[in-house]
């Protein structure tokens, strides 16, 4: 895992997408799904510039975030959760709010 990816998992996000769904869930809180993969040059330069702004960090404080890992986007798992958002390629970023 590259050290940017690292950097958000100590931060707070959650590596297990089934895990940050029920924390979202039990919380009701809004969730931010970041699909990524180590090739992805794009996914880590946003992990280091972006999602490390701390004008993005404090507008995400009250999201449950999650670190989707798609490393082979046509295998599963990460086949049927990029289909289900309609995700056409990384990074892809869902945000998805409480019923």
């Amino acid at each position: 895992m590259k050290s940017s990816v690292e950097e958000q998992l100590k931060a707070g996000w959650h590596a297990s997408l089934a895990d940050g769904l029920d924390a979202a869930a039990r919380s009701g809180s809004r969730l931010l799904i970041d699909m990524w993969a180590t090739w992805c040059k794009n996914c880590l330069t946003m992990d280091k510039t972006t999602l490390n702004n701390a004008s993005v960090q404090s507008a995400l404080a009250g999201y449950v975030k999650i670190k989707f890992q798609a490393e082979d986007p046509d295998a599963q798992p990460a086949k049927s959760v990029m289909q289900k958002f309609d995700a056409v390629g990384l990074p892809t970023y869902v945000v998805l709010r409480p019923r």
